[in-house]
């Protein structure tokens, strides 16, 4: 025999008496994929914005103030009028007195002048903010789908494959 036959005899029975003693091996195949199904996830997002209007508001414009100022123009005519009549402490109270009814007169004649309180409207713009929800479908994955021994397997993924890889262990 030649020494090159004999060396492949030797591995051979080197290799054969290694699976016996083993009781069982592993080996990576690779698997073909038939088909890649995207999958998505919903994802939900808040927008916020504003919305703006106009509304009309009434402005008020004060009326005049007439009775006030009959009321100081009334009250001083009446206690000039008055300290005029009577004498000593009679001149003191009439006086008092005078300032007091003058005033009352005064105030009554002054508001009967007053003109009447005035109203306009002018538009206003109000704002307010506002939040809508917004759902979306976002890619996120593969299922990659392959026969093995007539069984469909699937596998997941970032991207579609071409081949999935099967690591097989056959014991004995």
């Amino acid at each position: 025999m030649s020494s090159h036959y004999s060396s492949r005899i030797a591995v051979s029975l080197l290799l054969a008496s290694s699976a016996l003693m083993a009781e069982g091996f592993s080996v990576t195949e690779y698997i073909s994929v038939t088909k890649s199904v995207p999958n998505y996830s919903t994802i939900q997002e808040e927008i916020p914005s504003e919305r703006c209007y106009d509304v009309q508001e009434k402005v008020s414009s004060g009326g005049s103030n007439n009775d006030v100022v009959g009321a100081v123009v009334g009250g001083a005519l009446g206690g000039v009028l008055g300290h005029n009549v009577g004498g000593g402490t009679g001149k003191t109270v009439a006086t008092v007195g005078g300032a007091v009814l003058g005033t009352l007169a005064g105030q009554n004649i002054g508001s009967k002048y007053n003109t009447p309180e005035s109203s306009s409207y002018q538009t206003v713009r109000k704002c307010e903010n506002i939040s809508t929800m917004k759902t979306r479908q976002v890619l996120s994955g593969y299922t990659n789908y392959g026969i093995l021994k007539g069984q469909e397997i699937s596998v997941e993924s970032d991207q579609p494959l071409k081949q999935i890889p099967v690591r097989i262990t056959y014991s004995y």
